[in-house]
């Protein structure tokens, strides 16, 4: 069954939900082209996806990763291919019992390592706010313009993406809000996980 948000996308365009007027999705501007059915695959793999990951269900999370390319993490909307991990699916079903801390990158304006176990990275770089929720979600599009450059297309290139965006509160004037990019990348004519971009604003 067809989650009920993927049904509202489909028909009533990228924006989903209603919200503040300035949080309106910017679009990729060269986005690759998928016909119709192609992209309502895509959306329920990433209700499947995001259900894994709220629910800390690893071994369901591994079965949508790319089964060749594996699954990238980023920190943050620039997404640096040289430092971010990747794991494949083997190791994705195991990795929150993994208490080794990891560098995942470089903080955001302080340029320090980010080193934390896998655990602790997923707490603050993928379900730090309850994404599911949100009625804020475009395809290869994002909502908000950061310091960080949005390099999600190069990084990965004949992709495609959805990202969950939730808005920030009026008590910090809208700068705490949080997204999550997950990208699919094509393997034996199936979208499977690719890359699982964190956003944020940033300094």
């Amino acid at each position: 069954m067809i989650h009920r948000k993927v049904v509202i996308y489909l028909f009533l365009g990228l924006l989903i939900g209603c919200g503040q007027a300035e949080d309106q999705p910017i679009t990729d501007p060269n986005p690759p082209r998928v016909t119709f059915d192609e992209e309502i695959l895509v959306m329920e793999k990433a209700y499947d996806v995001m259900r894994a990951i709220q629910n800390r269900k690893m071994t369901d999370l591994a079965q949508f990763v790319h089964p060749q390319k594996g699954v990238l993490f980023s920190p943050y909307a620039t997404v640096d291919s040289k430092r971010a991990q990747v794991f494949m699916p083997v190791q994705v079903k195991g990795l929150l019992t993994n208490k080794k801390q990891i560098e995942w990158g470089t903080e955001a304006g302080k340029g320090d390592p980010i080193r934390l176990s896998p655990d602790d990275y997923f707490k603050t770089y993928v379900y730090d706010v309850d994404f599911i929720e949100t009625d804020f979600v475009t395809y290869n599009g994002y909502y908000k313009e950061t310091n960080s450059i949005q390099n999600i297309t190069e990084a990965f290139p004949e992709s495609n993406y959805i990202e969950f965006f939730v808005p920030g509160s009026e008590e910090y004037e809208g700068m705490d809000w949080k997204s999550l990019k997950l990208v699919f990348t094509d393997y034996e004519g199936e979208p499977y996980l690719a890359g699982v971009v964190h956003d944020q604003w940033t300094p």
